[in-house]
């Protein structure tokens, strides 16, 4: 039983309100125009400190992971990637001793040091000297290094084996 309430269904007419529209047009309007922002870039030949890493044939570490902590920090002074040539450019901000660390994800790493002055980058010549390239050997001389380790401990391991074994 119903309670004697008849629900009636009533169309309403819509009609366009016009100080509906201007509002709803102000505020979709005003909205994009007040909360917007947009983004400004530049490209300028700037000179800053470029890193190199490559592998000792030659061959560029490219988009190698890239880490450089300032003088006295423990704490990233910036990170990124080589590019595909093995480069990588950072501007500091102060002079000191930077540590940079460039490694390729499979266990090749390279460290170095730099040494910031006063000077701006580009405007004092740069000797052999001053990078930081670790002298090494070559791809053959690891070689015949490490059959040599190799072989070294297989022989003391047997001899240590062939004494113990006449006791």
């Amino acid at each position: 039983m119903t309670s004697g309430l008849i629900m009636v269904k009533r169309k309403r007419k819509m009609k366009s309100d016009p100080i509906f529209t201007v509002c709803t047009a102000f505020l979709l309007f005003s909205v994009t125009c007040g909360w917007s922002h947009g983004t400004i870039g530049h490209v300028a030949l700037s000179q800053g400190h470029m890193i190199t890493a490559e592998y000792d044939d030659g061959e560029p570490m490219g988009y190698a992971a890239v880490e450089i902590k300032g003088p006295g920090s423990d704490i990233a002074f910036q990170t990124g990637h080589t590019d595909r040539n093995g480069r990588f450019m950072f501007f500091p901000d102060r002079e000191g001793r930077w540590q940079i660390v460039v490694q390729d994800g499979m266990g090749h790493r390279v460290s170095l040091v730099s040494d910031v002055s006063g000077e701006k980058p580009g405007t004092k010549d740069t000797d052999e000297s001053s990078h930081s390239k670790a002298p090494g050997m070559t791809r053959a001389q690891k070689a015949v290094m490490g059959i040599s380790i190799i072989f070294g401990i297989f022989g003391l391991w047997y001899g240590w084996k062939g004494r113990h074994s006449h006791n």
